[in-house]
């Protein structure tokens, strides 16, 4: 590590991602593959259509499960002093992202600014800190909007944080690893009783959202910083897979749960990604939905049909890939978190959100997403025009438009959260 070089260990607990269960035989819907290979046979012949339905079945068990190895992209080519800082010159994928943002490998992370040049291929940033492990020349790692380490970090860097507590927070099946921070001032008379619960998107851990606290804690509110099945330390859902945030939805309600029985009077939800998913389904479906003031949705994943054709786009696969997996998780072919009922698509779309949204929404999305497109931001507000607001920017890649622009971000955040109407009596 070079001389100098701004160290600081926040004392973050480490997450352990639980093996994902053993995978249910896809030969339990015998029929529907006897459909869909007829399908093919028409189409020009058992192999194609045998060929269609595997990749399109491998697709939709990529979407369903959470990643267990992580991509390494980032190489760290040379440490340097430079104007009495460190600085660490980086190569590979989304290295010149711009804004602030985390590094993260094996056993460390560290945080790096803006960037300051570029060479050669090559972006120097400045090193803000290294929270764990060594920084060091020819290091893999990958670059993420995460920022904080853990709670105790930003409670430590923070002057709108009082202090945190770890908990565990009684879901189906087993606890999961959660954070209560307490705001730094007292709340006004009367709001004392506002949390916010914030989840965090697919294949992310906790620390995603910490990013989100601060803003809120200025506004006097609770911050549960929540964890849900399949993550670290949680229960394990249906065959270790995902609900694309239909079922994480039950999750969302048992931290609401957990809330009221703490004193909670209202709840804000916060998602990001998928976790914006489940907090929209909570929200308008969930057994604690006349308790909720309004949502703060980051990237939001809001239409999963659209995402996933244009995922599997990303990928190069042929256009009838992802409606294939699509019907494959609806049939429960293809399991996701469902007990086998699989997942009904038409209810994850804006249109089926808006005929049911009823509380305040203000949506951070960027056009500059290349992983969750914002039309479906965009969609929900046109059609939610005196419930949805609409921060729409055109720089920031997925769940990283703090790191971007934090002042307006939690600006805008802040002005939001402060005037949001206690919950509507619905007898």
């Amino acid at each position: 590590m070079s001389e100098g070089m701004a160290v600081k260990r926040a004392g973050s607990r480490r997450w352990v991602r639980s093996p994902a269960a053993t995978q249910r035989p896809v030969t339990q819907r015998v029929a529907f593959w006897c459909a869909m290979v007829g399908a093919g046979v028409v189409a020009g012949g058992v192999a194609v259509a045998g060929a269609a339905i595997a990749g399109s079945a491998a697709f939709a068990r990529a979407a369903a499960t959470p990643a267990v190895r992580r991509d390494t992209p980032i190489e760290v080519v040379r440490i340097e002093r430079a104007a009495g800082q460190s600085v660490v010159w980086l190569r590979g994928a989304e290295a010149d992202l711009p804004g602030r943002y985390s590094l993260i490998w094996e056993r460390g992370h560290a945080r790096v600014g803006e960037i300051i040049t570029r060479a050669g291929g090559l972006v120097a940033r400045t090193v803000v800190t290294v929270d764990e492990g060594d920084l060091i020349e020819g290091l893999r790692c990958r670059i993420t909007g995460w920022w904080y380490p853990s709670a105790a970090a930003l409670a430590d860097e923070s002057d709108d944080v009082r202090d945190v507590h770890e908990i565990e927070l009684p879901l189906t099946g087993g606890v999961a690893p959660a954070w209560v921070l307490r705001p730094a001032k007292r709340a006004r008379p009367g709001r004392g009783g506002r949390w916010a619960i914030h989840v965090h998107g697919r294949g992310a851990l906790p620390a995603e959202t910490l990013r989100g606290v601060a803003p809120l804690a200025r506004a006097g509110i609770t911050n549960l910083v929540m964890s849900y099945r399949n993550d670290p330390g949680a229960p394990a859902g249906d065959d270790g897979r995902y609900g694309f945030g239909v079922t994480e939805a039950a999750d969302v309600d048992a931290a609401i749960q957990y809330a009221l029985e703490q004193g909670a009077s209202r709840v804000t939800l916060v998602g990001w990604s998928m976790g914006a998913t489940a907090c929209l389904v909570a929200a308008t479906r969930g057994a604690h939905r006349d308790m909720i003031d309004g949502l703060m949705l980051e990237s939001p994943a809001i239409d999963w049909p659209r995402l996933l054709e244009h995922q599997a786009r990303l990928h190069r696969a042929p256009g009838g890939l992802a409606k294939l997996g699509i019907a494959l998780l609806e049939r429960g072919v293809v399991a996701a978190d469902t007990a086998g009922d699989g997942i009904d698509f038409t209810a994850v779309t804006p249109a089926a959100f808006a005929r049911e949204l009823q509380v305040p929404t203000l949506i951070h999305a960027s056009t500059g997403d290349t992983f969750v497109p914002a039309a479906g931001a965009e969609e929900l507000a046109k059609l939610c025009p005196n419930l949805v607001h609409l921060r729409l920017v055109d720089q920031g890649e997925h769940v990283k438009l703090w790191n971007v622009d934090a002042e307006s971000w939690e600006r805008v955040t802040e002005e939001f959260v402060r005037v949001l109407p206690r919950p509507a009596w619905r007898g």
